[in-house]
């Protein structure tokens, strides 16, 4: 085994084991979704009850890149969109203040505005783990909760019967790695 396949192999055993200490994606997603609700809550309280639509899902994103590209880790996404509804631009600082509160005490503390002119606003907050709000106004209302990485019980799973997530895939990147048992 080449040095820079050690190498990779060593950042990739310390990743799992970080992710490990998390808990599931199945596990994490209900936290995420309430935190979509209390956002969208503290919204309709604010500004008067909204139709919203909401998808909760998992997905690859970018959090799930870079080094954990071979964990097969998934992100926690929920997606909220009110069709049609927006937020004045007289009322955006206010509906900013709004997501902000909610957003810190889930402990989301680091705001990006991306965009705030009349007809087009856009909000992130980031929080740890490379989690972000995401909330904007423009023809309609969004807020996005994405999660960092986390395994999911499958994988999870193959983990710990095998010390890595698809123990084929392991072996096809690291074919002499001794993390994994020869025999299955």
């Amino acid at each position: 085994m080449s040095t820079e396949q050690e190498t990779d192999e060593a950042t990739i055993l310390a990743d799992i084991d970080e992710l490990m200490a998390q808990p599931s994606a199945e596990d994490a997603r209900s936290g995420f979704e309430g935190l979509s609700l209390e956002l969208r809550d503290a919204l309709d309280e604010r500004f008067g009850s909204t139709g919203w639509v909401v998808e909760s899902r998992f997905s690859r994103g970018t959090v799930c890149g870079g080094t954990y590209d071979v964990l097969d880790g998934r992100s926690v996404y929920v997606t909220a969109f009110a069709e049609d509804q927006a937020i004045d631009h007289e009322d955006w600082a206010e509906a900013v203040d709004v997501i902000s509160a909610v957003a810190a005490d889930h402990g989301f503390d680091d705001p990006l505005m991306l965009a705030e002119g009349p007809g087009l606003h856009q909000l992130e907050i980031f929080g740890d783990r490379d989690s972000v709000i995401r909330f904007g106004s423009e023809v309609s209302l969004g807020v996005t909760v994405e999660s960092g990485c986390y395994l999911t019980d499958d994988t999870r799973a193959a983990i710990e019967e095998f010390g890595v997530p698809d123990p084929d895939h392991w072996r096809l990147l690291y074919p002499d790695s001794t993390a994994i048992p020869s025999e299955p």
